[in-house]
């Protein structure tokens, strides 16, 4: 499977919109978004909007965690902005640099709400309500359920670039070769202009046997959509999911640079380096 067709040169954009997804759940895709927004706020002094288009919310409730204090809360819900066709009154700042639009169970009416849409409009929602305050950031990272629904196809017509996070899984490999298959039928067909940034290894076991053997076939499928670096399994990892994202110690700084690395390949490659 030739996944170039996707990898195109383009000029820089001032605003970089990103969704990190895939077809199955359990993948680390969630806390890849979350790690990567908090790095590029933290650590890369970016403006970053990260958008929890979940209902199950399971990246609003890390940030929450992880930044606690002085939260200035939206007037009205993520899910009641889309509904009102504004998001400008949904947003919720947590730090000077990260901002985000909340996800909560709300979200599950969504594709109920969407029927009030003409039909050629309802892939494009949300992309036509960040028009309004997409240049205020640098970076807007998009969190989807792992289905193939309404959510995935708002939210990857409203970007830029896709990341697929592969898990060394065999069901995880089977679902991010579907999920690239769609971004390729959107692609197609639909107007859109988003590229396939790559796909991140998420090795469950650094030497399992099943995993090299995945990581020998995404080679030969994926070839350079392949990010060179990968991320591993840390309980350190867990615990940010449990208890919020620190910076305290040696294993939060190891886990923290592991995700950077993966975050300065992924600015290289849109950068077209």
């Amino acid at each position: 499977m030739n996944t170039s067709y996707l990898l195109l040169e383009r000029g820089a954009k001032l605003t970089k919109t990103i969704t990190i997804s895939n077809f199955k759940g359990g993948v680390g895709k969630s806390t890849t978004n979350v790690l990567f927004a908090y790095l590029l706020a933290t650590k890369k002094n970016k403006k970053v909007l990260l958008i929890d288009f979940d209902p199950q919310a399971n990246a609003s409730e890390i940030i929450a965690k992880t930044f606690p204090d002085n939260i200035i809360e939206p007037k009205q819900s993520f899910f009641t902005g889309l509904k009102n066709t504004d998001l400008t009154q949904s947003i919720t700042h947590f730090t000077g640099s990260l901002d985000m639009l909340v996800g909560d169970w709300k979200l599950v009416g969504l594709p109920d709400m969407l029927e009030d849409f003409k039909k050629e409009e309802r892939k494009y929602l949300l992309r036509e309500l960040l028009k309004p305050i997409k240049d205020n950031y640098d970076y807007i990272l998009i969190d989807t359920p792992p289905t193939l629904s309404e959510y995935t196809n708002n939210a990857i017509l409203a970007s830029d670039y896709v990341i697929a996070v592969l898990q060394t899984q065999e069901q995880a490999y089977s679902s991010t070769l579907k999920f690239i298959s769609y971004l390729q039928d959107l692609s197609e067909g639909y107007s859109s202009e988003f590229d396939l940034l790559g796909v991140i290894q998420y090795l469950v076991k650094v030497n399992g046997k099943v995993d090299n053997e995945i990581i020998e076939d995404a080679q030969k499928t994926l070839g350079v959509a392949l990010f060179h670096y990968n991320v591993f399994q840390r309980e350190r990892v867990k615990r940010f999911g449990r208890s919020g994202i620190t910076d305290e110690d040696l294993w939060d700084k190891r886990a923290l640079y592991m995700y950077e690395q993966v975050l300065d390949e992924a600015i290289l490659r849109m950068e077209g380096e």
